[in-house]
């Protein structure tokens, strides 16, 4: 009895071995699933794990022959490189495993994929010692992936590497008035909304057509210039709140696969959304400019915060100190915290009207993604560290027309925000939508 209760108040005293993230246990059991138990008794298993991101490379190892090892395998790690069919068959090894892993571009997934090469001697053929004794079996598997596994699975840029880059997304008809990214449809899949002057668009995170609704104009009252605002968020039974500059209400739809739905209405214009919250304001009327009345709440009788007019607003997807943007008519641009407060003290920032804050490198500080403030001069993407303002290099190409409108979000599937620009052609029958990320899967 001593010595059980000895034994009971050892394994109490022992540090508990940290378990993997969840995502990688679940990856790791999945593909032991796939793979099933020992064949014939052939249990000696040699693993070679090849992660696109080298910090995910053991981590996924430890899981993988945890897995493999409940399902009755005896796991050896590979180790040096080289020849590893070789060193299996040497070894006396009866599998090699070799695993190649990564996160789904677009998806925050993490996608495994591996091939079970039989490794023993066959008895019919002795006289040649590389064949093998059954055909490989090509398993795969994946999962959502969660914070700690997209930390681990976030490929690092090379040396001298641009802080990001800028590439082509999709080409939609007409003028971009405004864009979202979120996730308005199925929890976990990414997508850009974009209001145009012709309707509302829903894109995949690669710029793939989801769905789309036309705009009604006999609900619009006559404005000098088109304007829209639009955000993705809980507006109760649906996710895109927009709203249209000469509309009397903003409007709620929600996404069902391929069809948008008119499922409500808003007292307030959606201006963003993001971990801060929602964002509402109010058109100046017969105007396509915001009165300077910003609320957290649907409240048409917000109070007025200043005389200025603003162009637009902007919210940082993660939240953090610089949560809000908001840009004056004077191109000025005004940095708020959580609760609406003007950051102190606040950067002199000046940008054009595509705008968006977004936390590109992951280190909880967001970035201001921007176009260009002078308007004698071609557009051009700018990203700028804040509070400073200073600007970051950047791999784009030449902006052809204006750029009117910017969002934020995770679009690449990498757990770290992305940001797209809408540039509206010269005669404004088309707009191009560019990505901007830090993303090394995007560099070109």
């Amino acid at each position: 009895m001593r010595l059980a209760l000895l034994a009971l108040a050892l394994a109490a005293a022992a540090p508990a071995r940290a378990s993997a993230p969840p995502a990688l246990d679940a990856l790791a059991s999945a593909l032991a699933r796939e793979i099933g138990p020992p064949a014939e008794g052939r249990r000696a298993l040699l693993l070679e794990v090849d992660a696109r991101a080298p910090s995910l490379g053991a981590p996924l190892e430890t899981a993988l022959s945890g897995a493999l090892t409940g399902a009755g395998y005896a796991v050896t790690p590979a180790r040096g490189g080289g020849d590893v069919e070789g060193h299996a068959r040497a070894t006396g090894q009866d599998w090699l495993l070799r695993v190649r892993a990564g996160l789904v571009p677009g998806r925050r997934e993490l996608a495994a994929v591996g091939e079970l090469i039989p490794a023993w001697a066959s008895f019919f053929l002795q006289r040649q010692p590389e064949a093998r004794a059954i055909p490989p079996r090509v398993v795969q598997a994946r999962t959502a992936a969660d914070p700690e596994t997209l930390l681990l699975a976030r490929e690092v840029a090379p040396a001298g590497a641009p802080f990001a880059t800028v590439r082509p997304l999709a080409r939609v008809p007409g003028r971009v008035l405004a864009l979202a990214v979120g996730e308005p449809g199925e929890p976990g899949r990414a997508a850009i909304v974009a209001v145009t002057d012709r309707g509302v668009l829903v894109l995949g995170p690669r710029g793939e057509p989801v769905a789309e609704r036309a705009v009604d104009p006999a609900v619009l009252q006559p404005v000098r210039d088109p304007a829209a605002t639009v955000a993705i968020g809980d507006f109760g039974g649906g996710r895109i709140a927009l709203q249209r500059a000469g509309a009397l209400r903003g409007e709620v739809l929600a996404l069902s696969r391929d069809r948008l739905d008119a499922v409500g209405t808003l007292d307030a214009a959606p201006l963003c959304a993001g971990d801060a919250g929602r964002l509402f304001g109010a058109f100046e009327p017969g105007t396509g400019v915001l009165r300077d009345r910003l609320s957290l709440l649907v409240d048409p009788g917000a109070p007025v915060r200043s005389g200025r007019a603003l162009y637009g607003a902007a919210c940082a997807p993660r939240g953090g100190r610089f949560a809000i943007a908001v840009l004056g008519t004077d191109l000025a641009l005004a940095l708020l915290d959580p609760d609406l407060t003007p950051v102190s003290p606040a950067p002199p920032l000046s940008t054009g009207c595509g705008f968006a804050l977004a936390d590109l490198d992951g280190d909880g500080v967001a970035e201001l993604v921007a176009s260009s403030a002078d308007p004698s001069a071609p557009d051009a993407i700018r990203v700028l560290a804040l509070p400073s303002g200073r600007a970051l290099p950047v791999q784009a190409p030449a902006v052809t027309g204006a750029l009117l409108a910017g969002a934020a979000g995770d679009l690449t599937g990498d757990g770290v925000d992305d940001a797209v620009l809408a540039a509206v052609a010269p005669d404004g029958t088309a707009t191009e939508l560019l990505l901007v990320t830090s993303d090394p899967r995007e560099a070109p």
